[in-house]
């Protein structure tokens, strides 16, 4: 999927990228869409282009890499503040689905042990009800796993390509996912991409 050649097995592809999904967002299960919501099957790949347009690129990218170097440096202000900011960068019903999925996984499931900037931000977000945006969580539990940048951002992409397609009553097959999610990626790759390890 991230890759610059043609995937040999795409639901293998797909399989290994949903499990860095399901590590970064335990929660995927019942939480519905996110800041993606297609208007329908018929309308799917346009507003999948017009989504990746005006929120992921401009809103949704930046914030995450801001996030990530926030969660590298362990620096709970400025992940505080790139949380406020990527929430005010969102349309506000995506905000509010980014902000209410993000508290939900923040404050429904246990942290792995012994993370301890995970639990600050569980008290902050007990503390403070506009805090917690779906990014800062993910970007928080990829930390937690050691996952590259690259892997927390299409990792992100999927989740959202796929539940948004399961909100519109859609289920894509794994060639199109992948097809999707490469045509997503290729604007921000300024080198290879490798493939997913085991995680």
């Amino acid at each position: 999927m991230l890759q610059a050649v043609p995937v040999a097995d795409p639901a293998a592809e797909v399989t290994d990228w949903w499990r860095v999904v399901e590590r970064c967002m335990p929660s995927h299960e019942t939480c519905g869409a996110l800041t993606f919501t297609p208007a329908g099957v018929e309308t799917f790949d346009a507003d999948w282009e017009g989504w990746l347009t005006s929120t992921f690129l401009p809103v949704l990218h930046p914030g995450l890499q801001a996030l990530q170097m926030a969660v590298a440096a362990q620096d709970l202000e400025a992940l505080a503040r790139e949380d406020t900011t990527l929430g005010a960068g969102l349309p506000a019903a995506a905000a509010e689905r980014s902000l209410t999925a993000g508290r939900h996984l923040l404050l429904s499931f246990a942290p792995p042990q012994s993370v301890r900037l995970l639990d600050r931000l569980r008290a902050m977000a007990e503390e403070q009800t506009t805090f917690g945006q779906l990014a800062a969580v993910f970007a928080v539990r990829g930390q937690i796993f050691h996952l590259p940048s690259v892997q927390v951002t299409g990792a992100f992409l999927l989740a959202e390509c796929v539940l948004g397609a399961d909100a519109a009553g859609l289920t894509l097959p794994a060639g199109r996912t992948v097809a999707l999610l490469q045509g997503a990626l290729e604007g921000l790759a300024r080198e290879p991409v490798p493939r997913l390890l085991a995680v």
